[in-house]
């Protein structure tokens, strides 16, 4: 990941090139570039990736670098490509996955089978304890 700076620099332009390059001012460029990239507009985006020689897709990733993302699907009953199907093991997994995601984690297909495995198998010990807790 880079900030703007870094990617004018490792490309040999500024701000002024872009700007003519772009046909976009220098102030609505000094602008967007004060701010979040999230908040740029698709012609800033567009712009800055014309007058650098890349894709918009490529100046995405160099100045966000690689993102997250969590791929639940009810349909197909997946998460993270993991197909779960028993609904009941599905919905507690998909619970918790999100409830943890919310907290920072990120989990991958490997985590997912792995919740999987765990919850298909009987864990008599687990379900007395759950009953002591909460009560049958």
């Amino acid at each position: 990941m880079m900030s703007v700076n870094e990617v004018m620099a490792n490309y040999d332009t500024n701000i002024t090139n872009i700007s003519h390059k772009s046909g976009i001012s220098k102030t609505t460029l000094s602008n967007a570039f004060k701010r979040p990239i999230s908040t740029w507009t698709i012609r800033i985006l567009n712009g800055v990736a014309t007058a650098i020689n890349e894709s918009p897709e490529k100046l995405l990733h160099l100045l966000q670098g690689d993102q997250y993302s969590l791929t639940i699907d009810d349909q197909a009953q997946t998460i993270q490509g993991v197909k779960i199907p028993d609904p009941e093991i599905y919905r507690n997994i998909k619970f918790s996955v999100k409830n943890n995601v919310m907290e920072g984690w990120q989990p991958s297909r490997a985590d997912i089978e792995e919740l999987k495995a765990f919850a298909e198998i009987s864990h008599p010990e687990l379900n007395q304890r759950f009953k002591e807790i909460f009560g049958e």
